[in-house]
């Protein structure tokens, strides 16, 4: 009788902490939705009052949407509307930097969306520093058209569906001896190895740690710290790759033109993009 009783007790109470666990997702759900709305709702009266010139109004329902969206990112509530609209937003402020940080976080979820491209690139032709990379070519584009028009998540997902199917096509075959299954197969197989490509690639770039300066004007210096002498200037928005971090500060690769650096004896230094920057100028991606 009392074995019985301690069984029902261990039910109840699995049932109970299930249930809790399950309404405290549910109200947390609830909540971000309500914030989510709250902050689109604020994005809009911006835009309207951008719209009719009202600018300190504008700033300030700007302002309270970036905060409302960025409380959803650290509940984990990851979307790249949300990325869109905050770049969307520090734009509307004045801040380039976080507006290109957040849409290059909006691009590796959407990928399809021209808007944020287009906004990139609007954004790029006011910048001081003019980047050494551009535009991947079209034909590329066109070639690997899956790479570039799909996230990760949808790559991952297409290349497991086409593994069951290339699994599927291999034991069919064991019962249904037909040459045409032989073809699939070998199609099967083919796509099977492109995708699994694609995805390595795709997850090792996305893998590189990418930066965005915020700052108005940054001094690349030669080692990680303020005593070291600045190499060169960029300017807010430019891109960097972050290569190494110490004591607050990263090391950078730049992707903008600057001044070439030579060694004493006037040989061309292939590090002259490289210095360290301060952590506090730079956005992560």
């Amino acid at each position: 009788m009392r074995q019985k009783n301690i069984l029902i007790i261990f039910i109840l109470s699995f049932v109970f902490l299930f249930a809790g666990s399950y309404l405290a997702d549910a109200f947390a759900r609830d909540d971000q939705a309500d914030t989510f709305f709250r902050a689109n709702k604020e994005y809009s009266a911006g835009q309207k009052a951008m719209a009719e010139r009202k600018k300190e109004d504008a700033v300030g329902k700007f302002e309270q949407a970036v905060s409302l969206y960025e409380q959803l990112l650290e509940s984990g509530f990851i979307n790249g509307q949300i990325y869109y609209n905050l770049g969307n937003a520090y734009y509307r402020l004045g801040a380039p930097g976080k507006a290109i940080m957040y849409y290059r976080r909006a691009e590796e979820l959407l990928p399809r969306d021209a808007d944020i491209k287009a906004n990139i690139n609007l954004l790029k032709r006011d910048f001081v520093d003019g980047e050494t990379f551009g535009q991947k070519p079209e034909i590329l584009k066109v070639a690997c058209f899956w790479y570039f028009y799909l996230n990760l998540s949808e790559i991952t997902s297409v290349t497991i569906y086409i593994y069951l199917a290339l699994i599927a096509s291999i034991l069919s075959i064991i019962f249904l001896r037909q040459q045409w299954i032989r073809k699939i197969i070998i199609i099967f197989a083919s796509c099977f190895l492109v995708l699994v490509i694609s995805l390595g690639l795709k997850a090792y770039n996305q893998s590189v740690e990418m930066g965005v300066v915020i700052a108005d004007e940054s001094n690349i210096r030669y080692g990680p710290g303020a005593e070291y002498e600045p190499r060169f200037k960029i300017h807010e928005g430019a891109e960097v790759r972050i290569e190494e971090k110490k004591d607050k500060w990263y090391k950078v690769y730049v992707f903008v033109d600057v001044e070439d650096v030579h060694d004493d004896e006037g040989k061309k230094e292939t590090e002259s993009k490289t210095g360290w920057i301060p952590e506090s100028e730079i956005g992560e991606i």
